[in-house]
């Protein structure tokens, strides 16, 4: 969440008119993000509001992300899902650009989660993707394999030989992913600490379902692992990850085939990330206002599982 769109409190309160709802009292710009224009509302009768603007999503895009987060909040999972407006339609537009208005939720993010936390998230996660599997929404991930081999040929002038080799070899891991009998349905696929909101002990709001895509679950296990379960030096502490995986199989088991390929999820996960930053990286030194993340924190991940992977050939 971010501000690259400035918009007036007139704006604002034009917006609001299509949905029947009062004046705007006050908004601010939220300050953390990436992709996305994202303002907090006061209204006059204290309603209070999250607003997103859309900054590289079209609106043609948008009705997949409001069914998931609809269905997920109506079978109980905390997810909110975005306000309709008088008209029956939750999406608007904006300077022209689409826009949703969500309910705020009250919590905060994580920094340093601790292990109770952790398992909060862990059975949350695995609740998540129950629903997934029942409600059979189909989308195709929108940074799958081809993503990545794009991605790649943007970056790799700017990647030591040495690097691009480790990325070619987690694409192969990708394609082989692909071609195995995983459970799959619609998965988070950024569920980072800071798509996620904690008040007193409880996951309250899971946010920021704009990357989601069908792909195997395993994947989006070894996202959230890579982000909620690190030591001070960033790596993968086996503590947490335990305690994460536990409290993720008390609610849904995983099979025999997720159990061998989850240290390469792990892999992959990182490695998808990698790409991302490299990519930010890149188009941050071209003009972009979008905000950037260090890719070395992902690099260090990838060569820890690695490594892990190794141990566990030669063992």
């Amino acid at each position: 969440m971010a501000v690259y769109t400035n918009l007036s409190k007139s704006d604002i309160n034009e917006l609001l008119s299509f949905f029947g709802l009062s004046k705007l009292r006050n908004f601010q710009g939220a300050s953390a993000g990436i992709e996305n224009t994202t303002y907090f509302l006061t209204l006059v009768d204290g309603l209070q509001l999250v607003l997103t603007l859309f900054e590289s999503i079209t609106r043609d895009e948008l009705p997949f992300y409001i069914t998931l987060t609809h269905g997920l909040n109506a079978a109980g999972m905390p997810v909110p899902c975005p306000l309709q407006k008088l008209d029956g339609f939750s999406i608007h537009e904006i300077l022209d650009k689409p826009a949703l208005l969500f309910p705020l939720v009250q919590g905060s993010h994580l920094d340093q989660p601790n292990l109770e936390e952790i398992n909060q998230m862990g059975s949350t996660l695995a609740k998540i993707h129950l629903q997934c599997l029942a409600l059979s929404y189909k989308h195709a991930n929108p940074h799958g394999l081809k993503w990545m081999q794009q991605t790649l040929m943007f970056v790799e002038s700017t990647l030591l030989r040495g690097d691009k080799k480790l990325i070619e070899q987690q694409i192969q891991v990708r394609s082989k992913l692909e071609s195995l009998k995983l459970p799959r349905a619609v998965i988070h696929a950024d569920l980072f600490r800071d798509n996620v909101l904690f008040r007193d002990g409880e996951v309250v709001g899971v946010v920021d379902f704009y990357g989601a895509g069908t792909d195997c679950l395993i994947l989006d296990i070894a996202i959230a692992v890579n982000d909620w379960c690190l030591n001070a030096e960033g790596l993968v502490d086996e503590e947490k990850r335990i305690v994460f995986l536990r409290a993720y199989e008390r609610e849904r088991k995983l099979g025999a085939v997720e159990r061998i390929h989850l240290l390469e999820a792990l892999q992959l996960a990182a490695t998808c990330f990698w790409l991302s930053r490299l990519k930010g990286q890149i188009r941050a030194r071209q003009g972009s206002n979008q905000a950037t993340k260090n890719p070395d924190s992902c690099k260090k991940l990838l060569l820890q599982h690695m490594r892990q992977q190794r141990a566990t050939n030669e063992f």
